[in-house]
């Protein structure tokens, strides 16, 4: 099952009323109508669990890539010093390069944390509301039956089956948020060379590469003085 559909699931569970239950159990044997809708809780809490164990995953791997990424900047960082001072330009010019990379990917990687966070939290905020709607609805069933119990073995005081429903059906009536999505892409860049932008972008990084050596020779100086 998708997402989509597991969704669906959710909200029409959340959205379940006693009301809607009272004809089905006049209808049909009670006790099969309360193991059919706690049955289906059962399946759906179970998918939404896998749900939320998948988004959980997702988030530490992210988690775990921005730590990589953190460690191999550190590492540069004593790389690129060892090549200032033994006058490799070089390879200082090519470990900065390769931080400015890095760095760039972090913020796409703190962007994808940010929405597995956001997915996690959702996930698990629907869990909690299935887990209690179950037991309210299991609850709420329960009482309906025994109600109707008492009504049969006491015929002159019957009770009034759409009255109790209608009491055991005022906890019922929250309908689950709708589920948000990632916003669309943005638009499309206007019209320009792509040859242009590249060589564009490949001097700002060049510019970037420079700028960072500089700082890196201040602080060598410093330290050495």
């Amino acid at each position: 099952m998708n997402s989509e559909g597991l969704h669906s699931r959710i909200a029409r569970l959340l959205a379940a009323n006693v009301h809607a239950l009272v004809g089905s159990i006049e209808s049909r044997t009670p006790l099969a109508v309360l193991e059919q809708y706690l049955r289906e809780f059962d399946e759906v809490i179970g998918r939404a669990r896998v749900h939320l164990g998948r988004h959980e995953a997702a988030r530490y791997q992210s988690t775990k890539a921005i730590a990589r990424v953190n460690d191999e900047i550190g590492r540069l960082d004593a790389q690129i010093a060892v090549a200032l001072r033994s006058g490799e330009e070089a390879l200082a010019r090519t470990g900065a390069a390769r931080q400015i990379e890095l760095e760039d990917s972090l913020v796409l990687l703190h962007q994808r944390l940010q929405e597995t966070v956001e997915r996690t939290g959702a996930a698990e905020a629907e869990l909690l509301a299935l887990r209690a709607k179950r037991e309210e609805m299991e609850l709420a069933l329960s009482d309906l039956l025994a109600a109707r119990a008492s009504a049969s073995l006491h015929p002159a005081a019957p009770s009034a089956p759409s009255a109790r429903a209608q009491q055991l059906g005022l906890g019922f009536s929250r309908a689950m948020a709708g589920a948000s999505g990632l916003p669309a892409g943005g638009a499309a860049p206007a019209q320009a060379d792509a040859a242009s932008l590249r060589q564009l972008d490949a001097l700002l990084k060049e510019q970037r590469v420079s700028e960072r050596l500089e700082r890196l020779r201040t602080r060598q100086g410093s330290a050495a003085a």
